[in-house]
C-alpha cells in the first residue's frame, strides 16, 4: 500500500501540477502541504478531501488504497452534505480509536491493520449466519494453557487425563 505522500506526488505528476497549484486550489498552507508531501505528517480528512478534489482523484486512492484513481461523484442523485457531524456518525470510542490510529506511524498502522484483519476473519463466520443460535462454537482451544506441562513426578494415566479434561471443560 502506498503512502499518502507518494500518492500526492503521483497525482501531481499525472495532473501536471505543482505544489503552488494545490495550495491555490485547496487553501492549505505551504508548510502543511510540504509536510504531507515529505511524509512527515498525514493530512486530516478535510485536507485529504481538498487535495483529492484538487487533483481530481479518488480519496481512497489518495490514502493509498488499491482502488481506481478516478473520482466517482458523477451520480447526480446524491447530494453531498455541507458538513458531517462525526459525533453522530461515530461513537466516542470509535473517535478515540480513529484519532489514535491517525497518530501512529506506518509500522504501527500495519500492525493494527494485521490484527484487525485477523480478528475480523476470526469473527466473520459468526456474522455470516442468519441464525446465530445455530452457530455454537465448540472450539475450546482457547482454554488450553499455553505454558503448562504434564507432570513428570508421577505417571499420568488416561483416566487422570479424562478427569482433568472433564474438569476444565466445565
Amino acid at each position: 500500500m502506498k503512502s499518502i505522500s507518494e500518492r500526492i506526488i503521483e497525482g501531481m505528476a499525472i495532473r501536471n501540477m505543482k505544489q503552488v497549484d494545490i495550495i491555490e486550489a485547496t487553501g492549505i498552507n505551504k508548510g502543511s502541504l510540504s509536510s504531507y508531501i515529505s511524509g512527515k505528517y498525514e493530512p486530516k480528512q478535510t485536507n485529504i478531501f481538498k487535495i483529492a478534489k484538487a487533483l481530481d482523484v479518488n480519496e481512497a486512492w489518495l490514502m493509498g488504497h488499491d482502488v481506481p484513481m478516478e473520482r466517482k461523484l458523477k451520480n447526480t442523485s446524491y447530494k453531498k452534505p455541507s458538513s458531517i457531524d462525526f459525533n453522530r456518525v461515530l461513537s466516542q470510542q470509535e473517535q478515540t480509536l480513529l484519532n489514535k490510529y491517525r497518530s501512529i506511524d506506518n509500522k504501527g498502522k500495519h500492525t493494527v491493520n494485521t490484527v484487525l484483519e485477523m480478528e475480523y476473519n476470526r469473527c466473520k463466520p459468526i456474522g455470516e449466519s442468519s441464525d446465530v443460535k445455530a452457530k455454537i462454537i465448540n472450539d475450546k482451544s482457547y482454554l488450553e494453557p499455553v505454558a503448562a506441562h504434564e507432570r513428570t513426578d508421577i505417571e499420568v494415566t488416561e483416566e487422570m487425563r479424562k478427569h482433568d479434561d472433564a474438569f476444565f471443560d466445565e
